[in-house]
């Protein structure tokens, strides 16, 4: 049996002896919010690779209908986009976040072909029950079915790499989507090298067993968070963006917290308010959160020495760069014991 296999179903096992309480290693971290529930069966699910959350219906333009299809194309949206088309998004404020393949949402409105939705996991000062906005309703799917296979089928994350393929064949020569890191599904079966998924609405695929990390997130630590940081160098940068796609400040260091099992603000506001302070940079250690203005409109992760990596502007890839202890600098919150 593959090892990634194996790691879920000793998952499961682990899963049938061990209490609730005692599985969410988020939960004993503190200053941050315990990560949701994945057992829980749910009914509204996101059916493309990266569902954007929109401001309003209104806010997509003529340019982003790879991003508003169903499919959705999330690299060809990204790829089509100059600087100037990214940054529009930002000083428009067209975008809000994203929700990737396989995540519950939850439906407020239903208006002429969108759902107002909240993400749940992704807390926000906008509302407590997740993050809100507008997404098309073709790309989200009903299915009570998912969410009970999600809660009693072992799963599995891709990790280790920005996005991968998802394959309709064991062999994986027929490529079905592309996804991105964070995207977690039920896993049904394998064949070699390959495992097999759920996805919402009843289909399934297939994607490499190196690129699927089975059961619980690692025990957190800096190195590893800064190690997941790292998966987004070189990425553009996106207003709303939280995927490998592309993303922004808060969205680079929420997934990249949330691949480890810890739940943060969505946005760099939120994240500052968690979290320990930490007030001497002498003291600073990777994997904590460095913020800007007050309140905080930027965020970054301190990588050590003295560097950092961060989503800076549409203008600019995601980079590695020294700390900028400038005027606007407004100081750490260390979400790690």
């Amino acid at each position: 049996m593959p090892r990634v296999l194996s790691v879920l179903f000793a998952a499961v096992l682990a899963c049938a002896v061990v209490p609730a309480a005692a599985v969410p290693a988020a939960a004993a971290v503190p200053g941050a919010a315990a990560a949701p529930a994945a057992d829980t069966p749910g009914r509204t699910f996101v059916a493309v690779s990266v569902a954007t959350v929109w401001t309003s219906p209104d806010s997509p333009r003529d340019r982003d209908r790879a991003a508003v299809a169903a499919p959705a194309d999330p690299a060809a949206w990204m790829g089509s986009m100059s600087s100037a088309d990214r940054r529009e998004l930002t000083t428009a404020s067209r975008t809000q976040t994203q929700a990737l393949l396989g995540a519950p949402v939850t439906v407020t409105e239903r208006r002429d072909g969108w759902a107002h939705v909240v993400v749940p996991g992704q807390p926000s000062g906008k509302d407590d029950r997740g993050y809100p906005g507008w997404v098309p309703a073709s790309q989200l799917v009903d299915d009570p079915a998912f969410g009970a296979l999600a809660a009693g089928a072992p799963t599995g994350t891709v990790d280790g790499v920005a996005t991968a393929w998802l394959y309709r064949d064991p062999a994986r020569t027929e490529r079905l989507r592309e996804v991105s890191v964070g995207t977690r599904l039920p896993v049904v079966g394998e064949a070699g090298d390959a495992v097999r998924v759920a996805l919402p609405g009843g289909d399934q695929a297939w994607l490499a067993a190196g690129e699927l990390r089975g059961g619980a997130p690692p025990s957190p630590t800096g190195e590893g968070l800064v190690a997941t940081a790292r998966l987004f160098l070189d990425r553009p940068y996106l207003w709303g963006g939280r995927s490998g796609f592309g993303p922004d400040c808060s969205g680079l260091t929420g997934l990249s917290y949330a691949l480890h099992g810890i739940t943060v603000g969505r946005d760099a506001s939120d994240q500052a308010r968690g979290g320990r302070p930490v007030d001497d940079p002498a003291d600073l250690r990777p994997g904590d959160l460095l913020f800007w203005n007050s309140p905080a409109t930027h965020v970054a992760m301190y990588a050590g020495a003295g560097t950092m990596i961060e989503a800076f502007d549409a203008d600019t890839p995601v980079r590695g760069s020294p700390v900028r202890f400038d005027a606007e600098y407004s100081g750490a919150r260390r979400y790690l014991p």
